[in-house]
């Protein structure tokens, strides 16, 4: 049951080193911990090397490729543990994550979900954490995020590890992802893990104005999946088990829908503000439902812009209301 703990990380000279603390001084530490520098300036590839001199459980990577994502799989093809677990590089790691994990029975399982702490100009709270298999629910909920999730390592390497095409939400793609294929998934649920702290780059992330060309990137590459998936499956090994993916990926069209009518109504807001001039560009985002993958009602086009406006005039957790609706009109057909 050995684990291997992955960290990207890039221009955290300033923070990389006590989230490695809080990692390798915990109660019991990690079999590998793998560091992947994705072209630091800052100094941060030279910090990291200083610090895992004499520590021969950890292992520095250089990846050139651009994203979090391909600086992940880097650290993937390196690992030579039966579970691997990813980590951002300026949150702080749960002291007793790791005895948990060994006291836990995990015998058949694919994947580990885990609750976290999400830490906000020093306040903590638990992030959104639903323990359910519905991919609806990681469509309009992000319920798996990346401290959230504990691959089996030969399952998360079926399945296409991360996509290198996602610049933003790639952890929400990865769990959506990772439901449609039906994973057989332990859920703790004692207690929140981790600090996972609002960082400087994070509030960057949730500019929806400055984002939206990655954020329609990822919803084109997750609509694609289901497309696709229709029809074949989404991964080799998945071709010889067929009965492994998700049953009802049509039902998946509608939700997709109203998080990016969502999404639009963020971009509308910070428009109004001042903050955007890309609004116009980001409604086309919109065009990704076709008739030929989904052509919204009239009523459900109603919905998408009553949670538009909603979101737009500051309305907030319009993703609830969101998922009561996609839940309440799609279960009946499944």
């Amino acid at each position: 049951m050995d684990i291997t703990v992955i960290i990207p990380v890039k221009d955290r000279r300033d923070h990389i080193g006590k989230t490695l603390d809080s990692i390798l001084k915990s109660g019991i530490s990690p079999k590998e911990v793998i560091i992947v520098d994705n072209e630091s300036t800052d100094g941060t590839y030279q910090f990291c090397e200083q610090y895992i001199k004499n520590r021969p459980n950890t292992t520095l990577l250089r990846e050139t490729f651009p994203g979090a994502a391909a600086a992940r799989n880097k650290g993937l093809k390196s690992c030579k543990t039966e579970w691997v677990y990813f980590f951002d590089s300026d949150d702080i790691f749960d002291y007793n994550f790791m005895s948990t994990f060994y006291n836990a029975n995990v015998e058949g399982y694919d994947m580990i979900a885990v609750p976290t702490k999400r830490v906000v100009d020093g306040k903590s709270f638990i992030r959104t954490y639903i323990p359910t298999e519905d991919p609806r629910v990681q469509i309009l909920g992000d319920v798996l995020g990346t401290a959230n999730m504990l691959f089996r390592t030969d399952f998360l390497k079926s399945i296409g590890a991360w996509n290198t095409a996602c610049r933003a939400w790639e952890d929400w793609e990865l769990g959506l992802r990772v439901m449609l294929h039906q994973p057989k998934i332990l859920w703790f649920k004692e207690k929140a893990f981790h600090e996972i702290i609002a960082s400087k780059n994070s509030v960057l992330s949730d500019n929806y104005s400055l984002n939206y060309k990655n954020f329609n990137r990822t919803l084109m590459a997750a609509i694609n999946d289901l497309q696709s998936s229709i029809l074949q499956p989404l991964s080799h090994y998945h071709a010889q088990h067929l009965s492994c993916l998700y049953p009802h990926l049509d039902l998946l069209m509608y939700p997709l829908y109203l998080r990016t009518s969502i999404l639009l109504g963020h971009m509308q807001r910070e428009k109004s503000r001042g903050k955007s001039n890309n609004y116009k560009l980001a409604v086309k985002s919109l065009t990704l439902f076709r008739k030929d993958n989904f052509n919204p009602t009239a009523n459900q086009k109603f919905i998408g812009n009553l949670l538009r406006f909603y979101t737009m005039l500051g309305g907030k957790d319009a993703w609830k209301i969101a998922l009561r609706i996609a839940l309440d009109k799609s279960s009946r057909k499944a």
